[in-house]
């Protein structure tokens, strides 16, 4: 009840409050029965009608809680589960109210209806309720287990002692047995302990994720601080590849006639300048802020320049890229080349060496469409579901920032564009980009 679920991540806390209102309501109803047997004596006999009133109304309404917590948790369950579990709740209303209600006015009279009433309370408002909401409980835990979180076991055990609970309750009186009232202490407990622990193992959780995020930004500014060296760098280089280009070129006119080996030696070196600097512009082109400014760009031209800039790590991948020179479109070529490159790492990550990656881009009269699949290792359900989570990352601390689908995403919606991510573990992932043309 007192705890602050207003940021939490847990689909199962602002329904938390509904158990609070049960366990405190139902905690007053016992005591004040312990009263009323204590003191039953005492008791006035104007007043001895009231207090069985009030005694079952504290009774219905303490369980009325548990059957609200019952709805909201069977709410967050599969849709299926829900509609069956909502159902029986409103048949258990209606049975309910069928069975007591037309008795109502005759408990006045004969005040032997108030056990049937109590009897008919617990058995379908309690029981039922108390084994929709541990059912519903013990789902979540399963579903929280399945996604590999340790704090799904202790909602799950909390939902067993619902159901425990709500049998020695609802079911079995309180005289049957001295040791009835302690089993349902005991239940009582298991609820207790198993949600504090589940709620505290998933502090621990939230707070070991958080500490993951933040050093993920502490690696993305580090990542960033090195792209900027590394633009400095690539500046300073175009000075020595100048002169070199220079030179070999006085080299030329010196000795025009040159034997054929020396002209080959002398091509392998011009190669290998020119395509130095070509590496190093590229490089200085992707780094250079964008304008905000669109302009039409050869899409088969961003695409070369991506794997260009990624030559030092496409040696040991097969890249395909099947995509028309006529394909063109309105954007921000550096936001482009950025998105490419984001994804061809990605891709590469998830692959073995000799595995193929292939971009395939078609387009017709109002969208341009392309595809970026690879046969890597892929995804599990889970993890596709926050593939574009900002931060999230399923590789290694020090090894990805978490930043690039979520970058990838947030271009792709730049450009009035949308970005849908198919995956399957084991098999790869394909990554769709439509560019719509009616938004050039």
């Amino acid at each position: 009840m007192f705890r602050n679920f207003r940021f939490s991540q847990l689909k199962i806390a602002p329904t938390l409050w509904a158990l609070a209102v049960f366990g405190f309501s139902h905690a007053f109803h016992e005591w004040s029965e312990l009263y009323v047997l204590i003191f039953t004596g005492h008791i006035a006999e104007e007043y001895k009608l009231l207090t069985l009133w009030l005694c079952l109304a504290k009774l219905f309404l303490s369980y009325l809680a548990l059957m609200i917590f019952a709805w909201q948790i069977l709410s967050i369950s599969n849709k299926r589960l829900a509609v069956i579990g909502h159902s029986l709740i409103v048949l258990i209303i209606l049975l309910y109210g069928y069975l007591v209600i037309p008795d109502l006015h005759h408990l006045s009279v004969n005040r032997s209806g108030f056990v049937e009433a109590s009897q008919y309370t617990r058995v379908l408002i309690g029981f039922g309720s108390a084994l929709l909401a541990g059912i519903g409980m013990m789902v979540y835990g399963f579903n929280l287990r399945q996604e590999q979180h340790s704090y799904g076991n202790y909602f799950a055990l909390c939902g067993v002692g619902l159901v425990i609970y709500g049998g020695l309750s609802g079911l079995v009186p309180t005289d049957y047995h001295y040791s009835v009232p302690i089993f349902r202490t005991l239940a009582g407990a298991l609820i207790l302990v198993a949600l504090f622990k589940a709620l505290k193992i998933f502090d621990l959780e939230k707070e070991q994720a958080t500490a993951a995020k933040l050093k993920r930004a502490i690696e993305a500014d580090k990542y960033k601080a090195i792209g900027q060296l590394a633009m400095g760098v690539a500046h300073e280089i175009n000075n020595p590849l100048a002169s070199s280009t220079l030179a070999l070129d006085l080299l030329e006119r010196k000795h025009p006639t040159l034997s054929s080996s020396q002209s080959h030696y002398l091509a392998r070196v011009r190669l290998g300048v020119e395509r130095a600097s070509s590496i190093s512009q590229e490089l200085l082109n992707y780094a250079r802020p964008a304008s905000g400014k669109r302009s039409f760009v050869a899409l088969t031209e961003v695409l070369n320049s991506a794997v260009k800039l990624l030559s030092h790590r496409t040696k040991q991948h097969h890249i395909t890229i099947c995509c028309s020179d006529s394909i063109v479109l309105c954007a921000e070529r550096i936001k482009l080349e950025e998105l490419f490159i984001n994804l061809l790492c990605n891709a590469i990550d998830a692959c073995e060496p000799q595995d193929s990656i292939k971009v395939t881009a078609q387009q017709d009269e109002t969208q341009v469409q392309i595809t970026v699949e690879d046969s890597g290792s892929g995804m599990t359900t889970t993890q596709l579901a926050r593939a574009t989570e900002l931060f999230y990352s399923t590789k290694a601390v020090g090894q990805g920032t978490g930043l690039g689908l979520a970058i990838c995403e947030q271009i792709v919606a730049l450009h009035n564009g949308k970005m849908q991510i198919a995956s399957k573990e084991g098999i790869g992932t394909q990554i769709t980009l439509t560019f719509y043309r009616g938004h050039d």
